[in-house]
């Protein structure tokens, strides 16, 4: 889920293993693509190198085992 707090209001459910991406790592997730593409298109030819843009992914961890974990923070509920 995309909200500024990770904090569910005590009302609230959370499933479990719910993750949020925050303002702050939603920031670190748009650097990251934009990084992720001034690389690849730094040199024309690379956007169709596959092995050229899976290194970037892992690089700017964007990958599906590492995107999650990276730019998002575990839900939890108010106390």
């Amino acid at each position: 889920m995309v909200h500024p707090s990770r904090v569910c209001d005590a009302k609230a459910t959370p499933q479990p293993g719910m993750r949020v991406v925050t303002q702050a790592k939603y920031e670190l997730l748009k650097q990251a693509v934009v990084q992720y593409a001034v690389a690849l298109a730094s040199d024309l030819g690379r956007w169709g190198d596959e092995q050229a843009v899976a290194a970037q992914l892992a690089h700017h961890r964007l990958t599906g085992d590492r995107l999650f974990d990276t730019y998002s923070v575990a839900a939890r509920t108010s106390a």
